[in-house]
């Protein structure tokens, strides 16, 4: 039996800006609490991310004492966690439409004159429902690009830089959740598990784009990890790790151990349902 164990947790609390790391956390059905509540949207309400503006990669975030503080090189701006009040709008996410709250304008100007464009900070309320797609459950996710969670094994990122000439970082695929142990890739086949008597249900690999592609740090687009993946494809797609939702909520802390319950017979096996 395989030793897993929560190495690493993460949140974005502003999608496609800098992630914020935690040592523990509370689960909700809409992925990790405080992350990608938050989005950024252009003059039209449609979402923005890095695939069309890098210059997200610059921003970084941390906690303060009024929730969470954005900063752009020398520039900072404080946000709170959430708001309950503020002009109801609906916003653009691939192929979804939701309501959200718009930021108060001191935010929105903020943002507009960094990027130089007319855009606008928005938050989805609780209330609001964005549903994954029926295949894979169907139920509740933030502004993620699709799922609620991102679950990433140590062991695939080493085995990945063993076939790189530049060794990247885990920052480049985005995580939630990063564990230690086992061989690589073995989260491809994860169905239902177990970490701190939260229970999880893996849905399917991770399919991923040209944000992969940008270091981190400079900003500059490079042609890896995409072209050494697309030689490892799983079902014809360029993927690496998996996405998961919670079932039961529950609380996360570094250093938890993994429990598997059960084992997918392929990553893409489809779920029949969704009840331990």
């Amino acid at each position: 039996m395989q030793d897993y164990v929560l190495s690493d947790i993460y949140i974005y609390p502003v999608k496609s800006l800098g992630p914020v790391k935690v040592d523990n956390i509370k689960t909700t059905e809409k992925g990790l609490e405080n992350d990608r509540r938050w989005l950024l949207i252009n003059g039209e309400n449609q979402f923005l991310t890095i695939r069309k503006y890098p210059e997200f990669l610059f921003f970084k975030t941390s906690f303060s004492d009024q929730g969470f503080r954005i900063q752009h090189h020398e520039k900072t701006i404080d946000i709170p966690l959430r708001i309950v009040e503020g002009e109801r709008i609906r916003c653009r996410i691939w192929d979804d439409e939701v309501e959200a709250i718009k930021a108060p304008d001191l935010v929105n100007h903020w943002f507009s004159t960094i990027l130089e464009i007319d855009c606008s900070l928005v938050y989805m309320p609780d209330e609001t429902e964005r549903k994954i797609k029926p295949l894979w459950g169907g139920t509740a996710v933030s502004f993620a690009d699709g799922y609620p969670l991102l679950i990433v094994g140590e062991s695939s990122l080493n085995d990945l830089n063993s076939k790189l000439v530049n060794p990247i970082e885990m920052m480049r695929f985005r995580p939630n959740l990063v564990f230690e142990g086992g061989n690589s890739y073995d989260e491809f086949l994860w169905s239902k598990f177990k970490i701190n008597n939260t229970l999880f249900q893996g849905l399917k690999p991770c399919e991923r784009c040209i944000v992969t592609t940008y270091d981190t740090v400079t900003g500059e687009k490079g042609r890896e990890p995409l072209l050494t993946l697309s030689k490892q494809k799983i079902d014809k797609k360029i993927v690496f790790g998996q996405h998961a939702k919670s079932v039961k909520q529950g609380y996360l802390k570094k250093g938890d151990q993994i429990e598997i319950l059960s084992y997918k017979s392929s990553p893409y096996d489809t779920i029949p349902g969704l009840s331990f």
